[in-house]
């Protein structure tokens, strides 16, 4: 997917509380097996990857490597290295796009 595209589906998400951002916050509800799909950031740090996707892989849920911190930031009101989008509508199209799917 279309990068700029693809922020301005989040940003709309986000609105709509369709997608969380904040670590704890993705923790709790991927615990939970609320989300549909994780993206991390590109430049995110090898320990909160390596600690979301072990939680992903436990509850069999999807999460990829798509855009950056610096990305991220611009659309959401903090700094983020992480989105878990709730809603499998606004799954599909990152699904279909670029972006390196980490659980093969």
């Amino acid at each position: 997917m279309e990068t700029n595209k693809g922020l301005r589906l989040l940003g709309l998400g986000y609105k709509a509380r369709k997608v969380q951002i904040g670590s704890t916050n993705i923790e709790q509800k991927l615990k939970k097996r609320r989300g549909k799909l994780l993206l991390l950031a590109q430049d995110s740090g090898e320990s909160i990857k390596r600690k979301l996707t072990e939680i992903c892989s436990a509850n069999n849920i999807p999460y990829l490597e798509w855009g950056t911190k610096e990305e991220f930031t611009r659309i959401f009101p903090r700094e983020t290295t992480a989105v878990l989008i709730m809603d499998s509508n606004l799954v599909n199209p990152f699904l279909n796009g670029k972006g390196r799917v980490l659980n093969d």
